[in-house]
């Protein structure tokens, strides 16, 4: 509720622009259906309901709120910001230091947002924020129109959902202002924070069965996966276990790290330049400097050992000891050939053949 209290002042001055402000969590997909597609770099995957998880009660409606958006809006994005907004409580309600009203209900809509975006889910002839069976609608309406107009950013820093999750917190116009995802520097770090947050919680709402697998294509050939963790996961575990959420233990552990960002305890291959030779030469992208997000990108560094990363998008990649030594931080991929002197081999899709 903070962040309410603190845009506040924001809100009045670009009143053309209606938000919702609170906290998101990015997590997959329901177990209950939808293909995922357009969703950026978040898929399907499975949904945790019931205890520590989705409340049975709004199951249905998530997934129906979902399911209205044919943007590949995910279930449990919706799911989980309800819990930050609310833990579900359709009577919430958040106060300024005065004691004044700001946000209400289960979606915690402020009045000026309400008014523009409100649908009647349940056909009753009303549209009451109190109402989880209209606020639930409505919730997934915005994120909707968010996300479309995240994707017309592809050059913006972050994925379409992460660009949506931001507007949703911020107003659109600062992602636009600042091409991506806000900086720390903007409202005291908030936007920045919770989108971390979000990364870091992906799993939260997401249930062990389905929620690995998954498909992963370049767009001529399509592989089946069998990691714990999909591509989706893995990169949202990956991003929320770089920078200020990495740890010191990674130096000279990249192949390592790879696999654990997929679910695995390890690799099963000593070396990271050999697990691009255990890979099947079919899947094998030498030279090609176009991955799909999600895929592992190789390097010889002139060592025995070579180099490997997770590739996220836009030109990103997670990697360990570039930026500082044993932790994990995002960074531009060619980082590797300019500060290290690497040479890149290619890309493969995130397969183990003898992870465990």
């Amino acid at each position: 509720m903070d962040l309410k209290r603190g845009l506040l002042f924001v809100i009045a001055a670009i009143a053309l622009i209606p938000l919702v402000l609170g906290l998101a969590i990015i997590l997959l997909i329901a177990s209950l259906g939808g293909d995922g597609k357009g969703s950026g770099n978040y898929a399907s995957g499975g949904l945790n309901v019931g205890k520590g998880g989705v409340p049975p009660q709004y199951a249905g409606m998530i997934q129906a709120a979902a399911n209205s958006c044919d943007e590949g809006l995910p279930p449990a994005v919706l799911a989980a910001q309800l819990e930050a907004e609310s833990n579900f409580d359709p009577t919430a309600q958040s106060k300024d230091d005065n004691g004044n009203p700001i946000a209400s209900g289960i979606a915690q809509f402020i009045p000026e947002t309400w008014a523009e975006m409100a649908v009647d889910g349940n056909g009753d002839g009303k549209k009451d924020v109190w109402d989880p069976a209209d606020a639930i609608p409505t919730q997934g309406k915005m994120m909707c129109e968010l996300l479309k107009d995240a994707k017309k950013h592809p050059d913006y820093n972050g994925s379409p959902i992460e660009l949506a999750l931001a507007g949703y917190n911020a107003g659109f116009q600062r992602v636009i202002e600042y091409r991506g995802v806000p900086p720390k520097s903007f409202a005291g770090g908030q936007t920045y924070d919770y989108v971390k947050s979000i990364m870091a919680s992906v799993e939260k709402f997401s249930g062990s069965s389905g929620g690995g697998g998954g498909s992963f294509t370049d767009g001529q050939q399509t592989w089946t996966l069998n990691n714990p963790r999909s591509v989706d996961q893995a990169i949202a575990w990956a991003k929320a276990h770089s920078g200020d959420g990495s740890s010191g233990e990674w130096y000279n552990m990249c192949l390592a790290f790879t696999a654990v960002v997929y679910g695995w305890n390890v690799s099963g291959v000593n070396y990271a330049i050999d697990h691009y030779d255990v890979v099947p030469k079919s899947m094998q992208h030498p030279g090609d400097r176009n991955p799909p997000p999600g895929a592992l990108m190789y390097w010889d560094t002139g060592s025995r050992a070579g180099h490997i990363a997770v590739y996220i998008g836009n030109g990103k990649i997670v990697s360990n000891d570039i930026e500082r030594k044993g932790y994990i931080d995002i960074v531009d991929a060619d980082q590797i050939e300019k500060k290290w002197g690497a040479k890149y081999v290619g890309w493969t899709p995130p397969v183990f053949p003898h992870a465990g």
